[in-house]
C-alpha cells in the first residue's frame, strides 16, 4: 500500500510534467509532522491552521483544495471541520486516494476554468 506522501509526490510530479506552465500554482501545505511545543506555538502564532488540505491549486482567480489519503486513510476531525468551512465559502474540496483521480479532476478544472 502506498503512503499518503507517495501519493502526494505522484500527484505533484504528474501535474508538473503535464502542466509545466502552471508550476507554482499547485503547492503543498506542510501542516503535519511532530513538532516541539515551541515549534507548535510558533506555527500557531504565524497562522498555521490545523486541518488545512495537503495541496492547493490556484488558477484563474479560483482555488481547489485536495486532501491526500491512502486507501485506508481517514480525515481527522480538524480536517473535516476545515473542509466544511472551505465548502461553506464556496471552495471545491476533494479527497484524493490516487494520482489518476487527481489528474482527472485537474484536467476537468483546467478544461473548464483555464484557457491554454
Amino acid at each position: 500500500m502506498k503512503t499518503e506522501n507517495r501519493i502526494q509526490q505522484e500527484c505533484v510530479m504528474a501535474f508538473h510534467n503535464k502542466y509545466p506552465q502552471f508550476r507554482g500554482c499547485l503547492f503543498a501545505v506542510p501542516n503535519g509532522g511532530a513538532r516541539s511545543v515551541q515549534e507548535g506555538q510558533l506555527f500557531k502564532q504565524t497562522g498555521v491552521i490545523p486541518g488545512v488540505s495537503d495541496l492547493i491549486l490556484l488558477l484563474n482567480g479560483k482555488a481547489w483544495l485536495f486532501e491526500l489519503k491512502n486507501e485506508i486513510g481517514k480525515q481527522s476531525a480538524k480536517q473535516i471541520d476545515w473542509q466544511k468551512l472551505m465548502e461553506s465559502q464556496g471552495f471545491s474540496y476533494f479527497l484524493i486516494r490516487d494520482k489518476d483521480l487527481f489528474m482527472k479532476l485537474v484536467e476537468r478544472i483546467i478544461a473548464n476554468y483555464v484557457k491554454i
